[in-house]
């Protein structure tokens, strides 16, 4: 049987794309232990947190095995939104497992924390790679949807939407609402949908329930609810919307309400 380990330091992310605050994350976890082992998140992961993903698992596993720093790689059953099997595998590995958090987490969002507060052969560590985001995925992101802004716009009452990708079973839109602009209080028979918010503040009416979403925040549409989006910043509203269903043209729209007299 393999000797233990003294102890090590573990990192978990989608990593998805990786980008300069990841490079900082790793670095400094890295001088926290001689043996650091990066936690991979999955696919599915990655589509539940945000409905997309760049890379696939094995593309994001095989780049960052290959940093210098990186002592091993590992993947981890996810499906709870935690890393706590990610934590039990290197419990395995050393007699004492050191979690590092980045900046944007602390006590009160870690569901780790919780689990292994009367283990003490796991360690909390947090801010590492800086209090401050030097980069996100999410900015990433947005710059690269932005740059498809100079294809040509459909002009609606409210704003104005482009389709940037289609495949089978699913469309992925770029939304420009206006200042005070509402879109119809609408269903769709054959479609679901999921909006994620790139710029401004959002009114989301959902079931008869209302939610306000600002940047970086997401809902999911199922098939058939009843829903609506407001502008209700003091800027253009800027929503990437992804539909996925056995039919996605513009004609699946069923109205309820609209505020411009639309056909209903």
């Amino acid at each position: 049987m393999k000797k233990k380990l003294k102890n090590l330091v573990l990192v978990t992310g989608g990593f998805d794309p990786i980008h300069t605050g990841h490079i900082s994350y790793l670095n400094e976890a890295k001088q926290k232990s001689k043996t650091l082992v990066v936690g991979i998140n999955s696919d599915k992961w990655l589509l539940d947190k945000k409905n997309y993903f760049f890379m696939p698992l094995v593309e994001r596993k095989e780049i960052i095995e290959n940093f210098e720093i990186v002592d091993k790689t590992i993947t981890f059953d996810d499906r709870d939104g935690s890393a706590i099997n990610a934590i039990e595998k290197c419990k395995d590995l050393a007699e004492k497992v050191i979690f590092a958090n980045g900046g944007d987490r602390k006590k009160d969002n870690i569901p780790e924390l919780k689990h292994f507060e009367n283990d003490k052969n796991v360690e909390f560590i947090y801010g590492i790679g800086g209090n401050k985001k030097k980069n996100s995925s999410s900015n990433i992101t947005e710059n690269f949807i932005l740059r498809f802004q100079n294809k040509s716009f459909q002009i609606t009452p409210w704003g104005s939407y482009v389709t940037l990708n289609k495949g089978n079973g699913y469309k992925i839109k770029l939304l420009k609402i206006n200042k005070g602009g509402k879109l119809s209080l609408q269903f769709h028979n054959r479609r679901s949908e999921q909006w994620i918010i790139l710029n401004g503040e959002a009114l989301i009416e959902l079931e008869g329930k209302k939610y306000k979403l600002t940047k970086e925040n997401h809902i999911k549409i199922p098939k058939k609810a009843v829903h609506r989006i407001e502008n209700i910043g003091s800027e253009e509203l800027i929503i990437l919307e992804s539909n996925f269903g056995s039919y996605i043209e513009e004609d699946d729209i069923v109205r309820l309400d609209d505020i411009y007299n639309r056909v209903i």
